[in-house]
């Protein structure tokens, strides 16, 4: 099969990775916080240094302010439900559902009111346009760095000062920014950075983690065991173990540790490869008559295109089953961007490319397309 679904999830894990999981799995099966063991403590020890490389990678300012989390889309609702009071939330119209819906949740329960930004003639979310939408009880901002539609990536700095020096929290969803192109929460304000293992940096899935600063006064969105504070009937609150309830994926866990010393060592060849093979990818759609293109080249590795009037899961349905290739159909759980991109109907297909992805694949993908362009 050729894997162009790496938005979704990179098909290839590195050696590192299955290495780690594998020997967490074989020499450390226990439960951390739990347990005085000598193994338990050294599995301590190694969940603790992930929060420090996760800490670095993201220039915040304590490995003690990083949470794990199931993935992104519970790292974005511990962020959203857990700094949640009455008050005014400003999203954009990038925002996956993870964004939308609990905001959407807590408006449709009367906690808060919800405004959308809109994109320039750019496509850009721009601080004018931040600025317009704030109200006095205006208390968070949720911008996603990189579209996981057409990955349209979004300039961080303007829109950290404008929340800063409105006394917001700036929440950014790096979904498909980690591991793909840097992010400095120190020099954009950035408040909160919910982050996935299982994309840009090749772990599995099962982990993710919200990393915040000291602004943040998180509540817990799970109650439960956290191995510390056990003679209380309350949940702890000290961060970030009160925000960190039940047994932890350790295995994904030091899978992710893995992946970040994965990028660190290879982000270079990697990120020259993706922009090489998305750029085949995008100039070969641009040759073939009857393809729409919605993405420019970004660093995400994404390509979102339509054949036609065809629907884009009729499309992706065929290149699965008569070519073997796997890429996205749908909406991609983003329907905002899709009311802007005016494909609320079609959906997109959706091609994303890694750091294994081959010039051939490509070559496939386009060949692929021109057959079915002829038969819109």
């Amino acid at each position: 099969m050729i894997y162009l679904d790496n938005a979704a999830t990179t098909d290839y894990k590195p050696q590192c990775v299955i290495d780690a999981v594998t020997d967490c799995i074989v020499n450390y099966p226990y439960n951390p916080n739990r347990s005085g063991n000598k193994q338990a403590l050294v599995l301590q020890q190694k969940l603790y240094e992930t929060k420090r490389k996760l800490s670095l990678l993201a220039n915040n300012d304590s490995a003690n302010n990083v949470a794990f989390t199931s993935g992104c889309t519970e790292a974005l609702n511990l962020a959203i439900l857990g700094t949640a009071k009455r008050g005014h939330i400003i999203i954009s119209t990038r925002e996956h559902n993870s964004v939308l819906r609990p905001v959407m949740q807590l408006e449709k329960k009367g906690f808060v009111k919800v405004s959308v930004a809109e994109p320039d003639e750019n496509g850009e979310i721009t601080a004018d346009e931040i600025s317009r939408l704030i109200r006095e009880d205006t208390y968070l901002l949720c911008v996603s760095h990189a579209s996981n539609v057409n990955g349209d990536s979004q300039k961080l700095y303007e829109l950290g000062i404008v929340a800063r020096q409105n006394n917001m929290l700036f929440l950014v969803d790096c979904a498909q920014s980690m591991g793909y192109f840097p992010i400095d929460m120190n020099k954009c304000y950035v408040d909160m950075a919910a982050v996935a293992g299982h994309k840009g940096l090749h772990g599995i899935q099962g982990a993710g983690a919200l990393i915040f600063n000291k602004r943040c006064k998180l509540r817990p969105i799970r109650f439960g065991g956290t191995g510390t504070e056990s003679e209380s009937y309350y949940q702890p609150e000290t961060l970030p173990d009160g925000l960190e309830s039940g047994t932890l994926p350790c295995p994904a866990i030091l899978g992710m540790s893995a992946g970040i010393d994965y990028w660190l060592s290879n982000w270079q060849n990697n990120r020259d490869n993706i922009a090489e093979t998305q750029s085949i990818i995008l100039d070969g759609l641009k040759q073939i008559k009857n393809v729409k293109l919605y993405s420019k080249q970004n660093h995400s590795g994404i390509v979102a295109f339509n054949v036609g009037n065809t629907d884009s899961n009729e499309i992706a349905d065929e290149l699965s089953n008569k070519y073997d290739i796997a890429v996205r159909g749908g909406l991609q759980c983003a329907p905002l961007m899709h009311k802007y991109l005016g494909t609320l109907n079609q959906g997109v297909v959706r091609a994303s490319v890694s750091a294994v992805t081959t010039k051939n694949d490509c070559y496939s993908l386009l060949n692929a397309i021109e057959f079915l362009s002829k038969k819109d």
